[in-house]
């Protein structure tokens, strides 16, 4: 990977001019964001490729991940291969990683990557490591699909019916529908912009937040049940299990969002989303409120994300996980 000269923008502005020179010289261009994509990840993913198509050139998507099914709305959200399924293609020169504070993150797809390949980094996390050729990093947007839309408009790129429902569920989803404190006046403005172009946004609401199978409310309950409060209820945590996907035979991605009902609670500064994958692993999912900064926590595990909202992955076992990262959480309140 490229990153000899690399150039860091830390600004609201798009960087125009060292992107757009990058895909002009690009032959093959491989767009990717994090493994188990999100509403943000997946759409802007999409739009981009689009535009690049727009531009005559050669498209590599790749996903490592299961797509939630509530965003099969968007257009192309079914045709992006995972790394088994892609098809040979020719060298990738150019690669635009959206979303990934490290470039670890973009999972299987990393494999496309060689010591050769320029990369453009475009993400909202303050911990990215600014790992591209050119590095536009905005910690003040709401999300990658507010920042994508200021460089269309400053490319003036007509933003066509199915690239603005891809950017406002970017945008919807990554905060919280509007309800997270990077949701700013900007943030609202290009959302009206986008709904100014006939999209529906309360089917695209709807189909991402409720419209949900009856085993996706069976998993739920089955999680819910499972609720857990400490520190006099400071931490409120909650587990996933694979024999609870099993009994109520519903995917994992339909766990989509669980995190969020932990600071549903009173009182509550820390929540805890635990997933157990196999036997030796375990997915943790954070959140925090009152200046707890949960994203510092999920780094001591590799992982990472923002201030309030973040994740990792811990190779121990469910219980041995809930265990470690509950010290960790207790000692960080305790001071």
């Amino acid at each position: 990977m490229k990153t000899t000269n690399k150039i860091l923008f830390e600004q609201h502005q798009p960087p125009v001019k060292e992107i757009s020179d990058i895909i002009e010289r690009a032959a093959v261009i491989l767009v990717v964001s994090h493994l188990e994509p999100d509403g943000d990840a997946l759409g802007t993913q999409l739009a981009v490729g689009t535009y690049l198509e727009s531009l005559g050139k050669r498209v590599v998507r790749v996903r490592d991940g299961v797509i939630p099914e509530k965003y099969s709305f968007l257009k192309g959200a079914d045709n992006i291969p995972t790394f088994e399924e892609l098809k040979p293609s020719d060298k990738i020169d150019t690669a635009i990683i959206l979303e990934c504070p490290n470039v670890n993150r973009v999972g299987s797809g990393k494999q496309l990557l060689t010591e050769d390949t320029i990369i453009i980094n475009i993400d909202h996390h303050r911990d990215n490591d600014v790992y591209g050729a050119v590095n536009w990093i905005n910690t003040g947007a709401s999300s990658v699909g507010e920042m994508l839309f200021e460089y269309f408009e400053a490319v003036d790129y007509k933003i066509d019916f199915d690239t603005a429902e891809q950017l406002y569920t970017a945008i919807l989803t990554d905060t919280g529908r509007f309800r997270y404190k990077s949701t700013t006046q900007r943030t609202l403005e290009i959302a009206g912009k986008l709904v100014g172009t006939g999209i529906d946004s309360q089917m695209i609401c709807d189909t991402v937040y409720y419209n949900l199978r009856p085993s996706s409310m069976i998993l739920t309950g089955k999680v819910l049940n499972g609720i857990e409060f400490y520190e006099n209820n400071q931490i409120c945590a909650l587990t996933l299990t694979n024999k609870m996907l099993e009994e109520a035979k519903a995917e994992r991605s339909e766990s989509d969002g669980f995190v969020d009902f932990t600071l549903f609670n009173r009182g509550v500064t820390v929540g805890l989303f635990f997933k157990e994958v196999d036997e030796s692993t375990t997915k943790v999912s954070l959140r925090s409120k009152n200046g707890i900064n949960v994203s510092a926590i999920a780094s001591q595990f590799g992982g990472g994300g923002h201030f309030n909202a973040a994740g990792c992955q811990l190779d121990l076992p469910l219980e041995k996980a809930r265990e470690k990262m509950l010290q960790i959480v207790k000692e960080v309140l305790n001071g």
